[in-house]
């Protein structure tokens, strides 16, 4: 079977590009074993088990998630060593939770005590044990306790039978909304300063924190460098998009997710209608797709299946049939969005890689 190109796929397709991926991959796994803490990627980002152990095999401690089915995805397909960095809450989700743990190498974050005594019962009934991050907020104003009280909730959890306490959390994600790269790292270091105190509060209890695991795709590079941190959890660095390179820890030349489309009509020398829209790209950001390599054209509406592109100069020249590639603003959510991934090394496929955890949300 011969070779299939770029030019074999159909659109809209979301593809990466290996080179620049795996260059990515690199670039962190370099950079947190300089700063000597641990690397545990965010896979939920991709949901693909095979680009997971891609991460492992380069250097990755094991993986975070954010939803209990996309661990079991996970686990099934061969990865055992699995963060769960949310509240896992629930009579439906205590016993799969408690079965997981019996199989792999499971950590959970918890930032309340009622939720810890469920969990608790559930690992019993199993007969096995689960380790227990507290989730420390630390200025994103989300889940987690505040600071001053980690080490309450880290006393309780400790006397809880088939609980295991492992240390904390805590995740940074405001540090995305600074202006400028200077504001950006004084919000991580901020943070950082609040994981201080927590960790004060913990060891006043006599309590050892053998897991610091923190960071954010914007933060992680200034959390990496604290000494309170031992792991971090970047998710987006592996593709980067639209949004990291406004944060300035990407470039243009770092961004290996595209989605490749089509120009499926054009109405005026001026306007051209792509065949992907906000169902091959998510909106959640409501900020558009950059196109790739289009100098003068824009995208400036969405429809479900339609992106209004406006032209000027030479991509006027732009016409029916021709294919483009565009950088979204956001890869998580992007990815959602489709059934598989196609992976290409100099314009030729090299995988196709099915989002196996996809819509899992419980």
């Amino acid at each position: 079977m011969p070779t299939q190109t770029i030019d074999d796929l159909d659109t809209p397709s979301l593809i990466v590009d290996m080179d620049i991926m795996e260059r990515n991959l690199q670039r962190m796994a370099n950079f947190t074993r300089e700063c000597g803490v641990n690397l545990r990627p965010h896979v939920k980002t991709h949901k693909i088990p095979e680009i997971a152990k891609l991460q492992i095999d380069g250097g990755a401690k094991g993986v975070c998630l954010q939803k209990l089915s996309e661990a079991e995805v996970f686990a099934t397909r061969g990865i055992t060593d699995i963060f769960i960095t949310n509240e896992v809450v629930g009579k439906q989700k205590y016993p799969r939770l408690a079965r997981l743990a019996d199989q792999i190498d499971l950590k959970v974050a918890i930032d309340h005590y009622e939720n810890a005594v469920e969990i608790s019962k559930a690992c019993s009934e199993v007969g096995t044990e689960l380790k227990v991050l507290v989730d420390v907020d630390v200025g994103l104003h989300r889940c987690g306790v505040l600071p001053v009280e980690a080490g309450i909730l880290a006393d309780k959890i400790s006397k809880l039978k088939n609980l295991v306490f492992t240390g904390i959390m805590g995740y940074d994600g405001q540090a995305m909304s600074g202006k400028s790269k200077s504001e950006r790292e004084k919000i991580s270091n901020e943070a950082m300063d609040q994981i201080a105190i927590a960790q004060k509060e913990i060891r006043k209890t006599g309590h050892e924190i053998k897991v610091t695991s923190v960071g954010s795709s914007v933060s992680t590079w200034t959390d990496a460098r604290r000494p309170e941190v031992t792991e971090v959890q970047p998710g987006m660095y592996l593709f980067n998009a639209v949004n990291l390179v406004e944060a300035e820890v990407a470039t243009l030349d770092d961004c290996a997710l595209t989605v490749l489309s089509t120009v499926m009509s054009k109405p005026t020398e001026d306007r051209a209608i792509l065949d992907a829209g906000s169902k091959a790209f998510h909106f959640d950001h409501c900020a558009y797709p950059w196109l790739v390599g289009l100098e003068g054209a824009q995208i400036y509406g969405f429809s479900e299946e339609h992106a209004n592109v406006s032209l000027k100069g030479a991509s006027r020249s732009l016409k029916l049939g021709d294919r483009v590639q565009a950088i979204p603003q956001h890869c998580c959510t992007c990815i959602n969005q489709h059934d598989e991934m196609v992976a290409l090394r100099k314009g030729n496929v090299e995988n196709v890689w099915k989002v196996a955890a996809r819509g899992m949300m419980k």
